[in-house]
């Protein structure tokens, strides 16, 4: 096969919102600079943004920044980068104002006002609709790359990128494949940004692409990792995918067991049903292990005006509910059975407000870096990928300035031999492998109801998995080779995740621990992680620097719950 060298001043890996907002934002600070987006999937789909409803979060006025701000500390347990956080709210607007002149609706009400929906029982979070339901990231995709269009910025799709390009120890390129004919390229940069996603297990509809090849890459190439104890575990319907619980619960919508209960009542008689969804699919796991399954869904409470809401417009979720109706289900006034879903994780790259990772030369924006512990607020991913998206792109653009394109130390002959191996040989089907990684993971006591003997468990399963399985996988052309390669970062992501939630014996955010049920203040710190030896990470721990922060940590979210006694130790 064939291998095309491109080079560019800026490389960046993924093409959904925080690598088109790099990219926008880098060209208007450097015109001349040849900017180069490469997407594993259709040039120019989008990533999951073209997935998304297009709801987003923004302080606006009369909202302050200080008020939010103390929302997401309380939010998160105190595992809050205060700084990090007040810089996104800050530039929110902003991005919203961009979104706007683009072309971008928003839902407004007859008088001109902006509609709005208060997010998780949060004093100030709310998210703002999009006018179209079920098409408003399709047209925030499509209205950035005409952006980008008319910028010149080149883009790529069917490009699996599978490995870096390192000159000392700064990343200076990648290495990939085209997915459909196999063609080999090697992309040399001045500067990098990972901006692909977090991992993932390849579940339902729009979560079938984040898989953390890139997160496996940067780990490999030096980078350290956050957030890794942290998954999302969303509710989802059984039979079909829909998404809009964000939406949905603020405005009456409720889970009900088989007694008619509405039992985050029970749970939680502060919040109830309106809040997030790492704590209600605790409360189905404990409801179905009691014996009160199957969960449904209850719409019947929410008041008929605000249906426009719901019903998408377009997209895929239109076609799901058409399909859904001609079977003669009403999705807004029939019950249907939920449950949880593993969906994707949360951790990722560690790196500063700006993108900057422990490896020079490559920066990180998006989900693709650590930012929530594993709860989210509606219309946070599209404010955060498009705030971190364009600061890493400004951040790239002053990069540049005197920066040159560096010669590669790799054996770049045996970086593709390495990455081509499973091509054409006998071996394993990744279907095979990425079933078993998930049976491993998804369990509620490995991905929901947390012990030490489960994680166990599953650590010693999942390390087997690695040893024996990736290695034994085989493609039979590039697609298959582009499947084997996702998968083997599923692995890697699992371990991960199931290693660093042994290491967190606590229960804080978006992590339970049935056997740590307490918070306990002394892991008031971010968890990270590094290349260790073999398949074990080097943990470290950073503690939340309260003492250069605003606002101390007073209220924990957790303590509106009541799974467990929450005393501190």
């Amino acid at each position: 096969m064939t291998m095309q060298t491109i080079s560019c001043d800026v490389l960046i890996l993924g093409g959904g919102s925080a690598g088109l907002w790099a990219a926008y934002s880098c060209a208007q600070q450097k015109p001349d600079a040849s900017i180069l987006i490469v997407d594993k999937g259709p040039k120019d789909w989008g990533g999951l943004m073209t997935m998304a409803g297009g709801d987003f979060e923004a302080v606006l006025a009369p909202d302050t920044v200080d008020a939010w701000l103390q929302d997401f500390v309380y939010y998160f347990d105190g595992l809050c980068d205060q700084k990090l956080m007040e810089e996104i709210l800050t530039r929110s607007k902003d991005r919203l104002a961009d979104y706007e002149r683009f072309g971008c609706e928003f839902f407004k009400l007859e008088d001109g006002t902006r509609k709005f929906v208060r997010q998780r029982g949060l004093d100030n979070v709310k998210l703002y609709p999009a006018q179209l339901k079920g098409r408003g990231g399709e047209l925030m995709v499509k209205n950035l790359v005409a952006q980008l269009k008319e910028m010149q910025v080149r883009r790529m799709g069917r490009i699996l990128v599978g490995s870096f390009l390192k000159s000392g120890d700064r990343v200076c390129g990648a290495l990939g494949f085209d997915s459909i004919s196999g063609e080999k390229y090697c992309f040399t940069a001045k500067v990098v940004i990972a901006a692909s996603g977090m991992g993932g297990w390849k579940t339902s509809y729009g979560k079938n692409t984040p898989t953390g090849e890139t997160m496996l890459m940067a780990y490999e190439a030096g980078a350290h990792l956050q957030n890794m104890e942290f998954a999302r575990v969303w509710n989802m319907p059984r039979l079909f995918g829909w998404e809009g619980q964000t939406v949905l619960m603020p405005l009456g919508a409720r889970f009900v067991n088989r007694n008619g209960e509405s039992f985050m009542d029970r749970y939680s008689p502060v919040l109830g049903p309106n809040t997030d969804p790492h704590y209600t699919t605790i409360a189905m796991a404990m409801e179905v292990r009691d014996g009160r399954g199957p969960i449904t869904f209850d719409l019947s409470q929410i008041q008929n005006e605000n249906l426009i809401l719901l019903r998408p417009q377009n997209g895929w979720q239109k076609l799901n509910y058409d399909k859904l109706s001609n079977l003669g289900l009403d999705l807004f006034h029939d019950s249907t059975e939920w449950v949880p879903q593993m969906t994707v994780a949360y951790g990722g790259i560690r790196a500063d407000a700006w993108g900057n990772t422990a490896v020079p030369g490559l920066l990180a924006a998006g989900t693709a870096r650590a930012t929530e512990p594993g709860v989210y607020a509606g219309g946070f991913a599209l404010m955060t990928t498009s705030v971190l998206g364009h600061m890493a792109g400004e951040n790239a653009a002053r990069m540049l300035e005197g920066a040159s394109l560096a010669e590669a130390d790799n054996d770049i002959e045996q970086d593709f031999a390495a990455m081509f191996a499973p091509l054409g040989k006998k071996g394993l089907h990744f279907k095979e492998v990425l079933t078993h990684i998930q049976s491993v993971v998804f369990p509620y006591d490995v991905s929901i109801i947390k012990t030490e003997a489960s994680l166990e468990r599953a650590r010693k399963e999942l390390v087997s998995i690695i040893e024996n399985e990736v290695p034994a996988m085989a493609a039979e052309d590039p697609h298959y080779l582009l499947k084997v390669i996702e998968t083997r970062a599923v692995a890697f992501v699992s371990l991960m995740y199931v290693t660093a939630s042994l290491e967190r014996r606590e229960t804080r955010a978006g992590h339970y621990r049935e056997d740590y049920p307490v918070r306990n203040e002394n892991e008031l710190a971010w968890l990270c992680l590094r290349k260790g030896e073999g398949l074990a990470p080097e943990f470290y721990r950073v503690p939340v620097p309260l003492e250069e922060y605003r606002f101390p940590v007073t209220r924990y979210y957790q303590d509106n719950f009541n799974f467990a006694q929450k005393e501190t130790v």
